[in-house]
């Protein structure tokens, strides 16, 4: 099955569009080939830095040690969990 295939407009100022082209044509790229895949690359890091994240061991013990032994509840939350459950989403 092919992946359709659809239209994507911008509007940049004319010295930036020559300085794109002239990167596409010295990396034997088209300018969509090379926007494309300059926009694609920044939304890859993006999404990583987004889903993804590191944690020295010092920190880690620290995640690992809450997820373990959890804090208790404050006023705030018993509160939005009521809300929760009295507005018959569970």
């Amino acid at each position: 099955m092919s992946e359709s295939i659809e239209r994507f407009d911008i509007r940049l100022p004319a010295n930036s569009k020559q300085m794109l082209m002239q990167a596409a044509e010295i990396s034997g790229n088209t300018l969509t080939g090379l926007i494309l895949n300059a926009a694609m690359d920044k939304a890859r890091d993006i999404l990583q830095s987004h889903q993804h994240f590191r944690l020295n061991a010092e920190d880690w013990q620290r995640f690992v040690d809450t997820l373990e032994h959890p804090p208790e509840p404050n006023e705030a939350l018993r509160t939005a969990w009521l809300d929760y459950r009295d507005a018959g989403l569970e």
